[in-house]
């Protein structure tokens, strides 16, 4: 067990900057931990301006749990998946087995978006199919790499920014 003793021998020899980081990450801390930092440092006799309006260079940088939900898109399988499966009903009863998205915004939003170009296509493919005798599954399939290449252009890059600016931030930052 680390006791306040142990914390401040331990702190007395880091720079001002690493206590700094203490501060300012404290939710990454215990209380004990950011006490001992913020004693130290009045110890150093930093002033209280400086340390409450310290940033952390870790700020923007994004944790791997952000990464996940924010920033990996569908595999090309599930944008099939969800292209070529276009009645909800077998969508909701398939993909509730093998490719939940709860909690993964990118991934929810591009699966929402290659079953609404899915069933877009497929009315599509049908008008043209019956007006002009054409190849309905060409036609279909045609929508789908249409579909794929404007969401790897530029629907991915939207919806990131999208969620950038539903959480207050810059969309031109890196996250």
């Amino acid at each position: 067990m680390i006791d306040r003793e142990s914390l401040q021998e331990k702190y007395a020899v880091l720079t001002t900057d690493d206590l700094l980081e203490i501060t300012s990450n404290s939710r990454d801390y215990t209380e004990l931990a950011v006490a001992v930092a913020l004693e130290e440092l009045m110890k150093r006799k930093v002033p209280e301006v400086e340390i409450k309006s310290y940033v952390s260079f870790l700020a923007d940088q994004p944790d791997q749990q952000t990464i996940d939900k924010y920033f990996v898109d569908l595999s090309f399988f599930h944008k099939a998946c969800n292209y070529i499966l276009v009645i909800p009903i077998i969508k909701y009863k398939i993909s509730s087995d093998f490719c939940s998205y709860n909690g993964f915004a990118l991934k929810a939003r591009q699966a929402n978006y290659y079953l609404v170009m899915g069933t877009s296509f497929l009315i599509v493919a049908i008008i043209l199919a019956a007006q002009y005798h054409g190849p309905f599954l060409l036609i279909w399939s045609a929508g789908f790499f249409i579909s794929f290449l404007f969401d790897t252009g530029y629907n991915k890059s939207r919806q990131i920014d999208q969620q950038k600016v539903d959480q207050g931030k810059d969309p031109g930052a890196f996250f």
